[in-house]
């Protein structure tokens, strides 16, 4: 039997009995690099060249439209939906010692607009961290609001708008709905690693505050979410280096485990599936993770020291990959 592109994602998620064959997501091209440049002047991007119309967005991949390289890849899922702008970007006043740079009010994030070298293109580098001490942060987020106050009220989450957008890509892939925040990457990037460090051991509570606010935003997004019927929810958040996670265990279950559970408890209350991604290694991090309440998680990388052979003997009953 062959089975729909929704049904055989959520068979594997299910972990009740085998999908008819492996489902593909694939992250795909980074658009700014030659390979990708590449790939628009070939054979297969003018035979698969596919455009979905619809009433929402013209952006590409995640409000639908241009969806030739998903078909080049021929995936089963990917991480998409009709609510491109979910949360308000706001743009701080940026340091002078940061120039060109562009603040986020949310995160204290820096980014500066750099063209690539062989293409010429701009990409958006991550510079540093700038909410390094909890004035700083406060008086942001005092000034220009909390990330959960940036969430974008003017967007409708309509079941029909979700039932359309579904539709419409059918033949070619199931969505996948996005979170709003990677909390952990929002947190170091935010405030950088040392310093998150250096509050963990001094001032514990800063931590959770912030964390607690990242996922007060996730929380509302999955309550909209569910609302519109999305039965599988997709959540970035980098948590390894190679060879090495980015925090402790110790401070992983401490800091940032109680809030993924959170988040995965919400999913589960909303009969939701939650697939994770994480780069790098975070082997010892997993167990707590599938305890917690984890369905999926993508990206596990050999190269960064991921020992998939035993991870599928551990967990394999309990955790899809």
């Amino acid at each position: 039997m062959v089975l729909s592109k929704r049904e055989r994602v959520i068979r594997t998620l299910e972990r009740d009995g085998e999908p008819d064959i492996i489902p593909i997501y694939c992250q795909g091209f980074e658009t700014t690099c030659t390979a990708y440049q590449y790939f628009l002047k070939s054979d297969e991007y003018k035979e698969l060249k596919t455009f979905i119309k619809n009433d929402f967005s013209q952006i590409r991949y995640r409000s639908a439209g241009d969806i030739t390289e998903l078909r080049f890849w021929n995936v089963d899922c990917h991480s998409m939906d009709p609510w491109m702008k979910r949360m308000e970007f706001i743009v701080a006043e940026t340091p002078p010692e940061y120039p060109e740079c562009i603040l986020s009010a949310a995160t204290g994030r820096l980014h500066k607009r750099v063209k690539q070298v062989k293409t010429g293109l701009s990409y958006l580098w991550y510079m540093d961290g700038y909410y390094r001490t909890p004035e700083i942060l406060h008086s942001h987020w005092d000034e220009y609001g909390k990330p959960s106050e940036h969430i974008n009220d003017r967007l409708n989450y309509s079941p029909k708008i979700w039932e359309k957008y579904v539709k419409l890509l059918s033949p070619y892939l199931y969505p996948i709905a996005r979170l709003a925040m990677a909390m952990t990457e929002s947190l170091f990037e935010g405030m950088t690693i040392s310093r998150v460090a250096y509050y963990m051991r001094k001032d514990p509570q800063f931590i959770h505050e912030v964390m607690g606010e990242y996922a007060k935003t996730n929380l509302e997004m999955i309550k909209r979410l569910a609302e519109a019927g999305v039965d599988v929810v997709f959540y970035f958040d980098d948590l390894g280096f190679k060879g090495r996670s980015i925090f402790s265990l110790k401070n992983f279950q401490k800091f940032i485990l109680p809030y993924y559970k959170k988040i995965y408890d919400a999913c589960k209350k909303n009969s939701m599936f939650i697939i994770q991604h994480s780069c790098g290694y975070i082997d010892k991090l997993l167990p707590d993770m599938v305890n917690a309440g984890l369905d999926c998680i993508q990206a596990l990388e050999p190269a960064a020291g991921v020992d998939l052979a035993h991870l599928k003997n551990t967990l394999g009953e309990s955790l899809s990959f």
